[in-house]
């Protein structure tokens, strides 16, 4: 496994030092999350799945149109990345991380390129729509997930509520892990530390399930905007978080961490089979219309909701481990799946605006091949020249301005 290392020597404590880590496994997860929500667009897109009074194409649209699972592949990875310097510092005693290179790390990751789409889709895709200041200022902010009438100026903009959803966690990241630390600290062992992570944790699990059921209301009508408001998705990267503080424990003490984990680290096939399971049982989908992308009445929404949510721990989990095995690192981090994990930030803001600029619409855009060729050939074209152009310059900031790594990486303990 290709692994490169740096080491801070600010990253000291006691006896505990840390070093960063590239695991291309983690880059080549975020290929398969971006290529899983392009796919499911596009499907949805060609009328593959059913939609309204639209039945969808055979299995192969029911399977396409769960593929939705992929949504929160995004957020499971994003809770584990982020947290697992905090993690690390509360259950190994570390040096807890910087908060300014933190929050420049974040924005110049993710600003930069998601800024060069707004303009492009305000300038083309909804230059007529737009009559006024704040209908610009509100997607730049990244606001526009809160009002309804903002989707009257959001084409090509329509996935990039999950970027407000991220947003929101970047900035309450460090609250929650000063709060989670202050919690776990009443412990001197690593693996009590990690068990009090993750009963701290389980309150937002608990609440990402209640707002959810909030969405789900009757009376909320089909597709409310509160449907994309953070809370709902709170659970998903709870459960990252998580998987960071399991990680984080078998880092510092491997025969502490929790079975579940040791069956991870283990038994990692077994887990993509059981995550495998179940998606093809959310594909049957136990309540409501198999293979339809209308908004679920409660019990099929809280359903879905559930599934989603064991999904991603089963599919993700596998990677977080310290050292993956050999098939996991194979599958995720060859060179096919790492240059989509690389260029995987472009793959999702680009995706549904190339399917605007083919056929001016998402509705009935033609055959899905075809559809997806196109939607593909472009994405990645414009993908990779968001990374060459804007992402990787602007990430070459971070040690400028936040002395933060350019490069992606994980926090571990020194070997």
């Amino acid at each position: 496994m290709a692994i490169t290392t740096t080491r801070s020597p600010e990253a000291v404590s006691g006896t505990r030092t840390t070093e960063r880590r590239f695991f291309p496994e983690l880059e080549g997860m975020r290929g398969v999350a971006a290529m899983g929500v392009l796919v499911t667009h596009v499907a949805f897109s060609s009328g593959m799945v059913g939609f309204m009074d639209k039945e969808p194409n055979g299995f192969l649209g029911v399977m396409l149109q769960q593929l939705h699972v992929s949504l929160p592949i995004f957020f499971v990875l994003s809770g584990m990345l982020l947290y697992r310097p905090f993690a690390l510092a509360t259950i190994a005693g570390t040096r807890k991380p910087e908060i300014k290179p933190y929050f420049w790390r974040r924005a110049l990751r993710t600003l930069p390129a998601y800024w060069v789409l707004v303009a492009v889709a305000l300038l083309t895709l909804n230059r007529e729509a737009v009559h006024g200041i704040w209908q610009v200022v509100r997607p730049v902010l990244l606001l526009q997930v809160y009002q309804i009438d903002a989707r009257l100026v959001g084409r090509g903009l329509e996935q990039t509520w999950t970027l407000a959803t991220e947003v929101a966690f970047y900035a309450a990241l460090p609250l929650l892990a000063w709060a989670l630390d202050r919690f776990a600290r009443r412990t001197a062992d690593p693996g009590a530390r990690v068990r009090r992570i993750l009963w701290g944790l389980s309150p937002l699990v608990v609440i990402g399930f209640a707002y959810a059921a909030y969405t789900f209301l009757p009376s909320m009508g089909a597709y409310p905007i509160q449907n994309e408001w953070p809370p709902k998705w709170l659970g998903f990267i709870a459960v990252g978080m998580g998987l960071a503080a399991l990680s984080a424990g078998a880092d510092t003490a491997p025969k502490s961490v929790p079975a579940f984990y040791r069956f991870v680290q283990n038994k990692p096939v077994w887990c993509w089979v059981l995550a495998a399971s179940v998606y093809l049982v959310a594909c049957l989908r136990p309540i409501g219309r198999p293979g339809h992308a209308d908004y679920p009445s409660m019990a099929g929404g809280m359903t879905e909701h559930l599934l989603y949510t064991l999904f991603g721990l089963l599919l993700v989990a596998p990677v977080t481990v310290p050292n993956p095995s050999r098939f996991v690192v194979a599958v995720m981090s060859n060179p096919v799946m790492r240059f989509l994990g690389r260029i995987s930030y472009g793959l999702y803001l680009w995706h549904i605006a190339v399917i605007y600029f083919w056929h001016g619409s998402l509705f009935e855009a033609g055959g899905f091949l075809e559809l997806l060729a196109v939607t593909l050939g472009g994405s990645v074209v414009l993908a990779t020249a968001s990374y060459y152009l804007v992402e990787s310059p602007a990430m070459r900031l971070r040690e400028r301005l936040g002395k933060a790594s350019a490069k992606p990486s994980v926090e571990t303990i020194s070997s």
